[in-house]
């Protein structure tokens, strides 16, 4: 697996993940808000840590594709 984060961005999402799974808990918001809170920023965490993201990887090859037939 290639890794297609910068170190910047690796660490805006860690940080940034991290930021997000702790309002998610500690806010008063609706149960289902927190989840998806939390889901979000543990994700965004796994991401920046491996340093791969498989939706940045997606849209970057369908722009090749539709960059290269015309």
């Amino acid at each position: 697996m290639k890794r297609n984060l910068g170190a910047i961005e690796r660490w805006i999402r860690v940080v940034g993940g991290i930021i997000m799974m702790v309002l998610g808990i500690t806010l008063p918001i609706p149960f289902w808000a927190e989840e998806i809170a939390e889901t979000i920023g543990l994700l965004a965490v796994v991401a920046g840590a491996v340093g791969y993201c498989p939706l940045k990887h997606m849209y970057a090859r369908r722009g090749q594709k539709s960059g290269s037939s015309s």
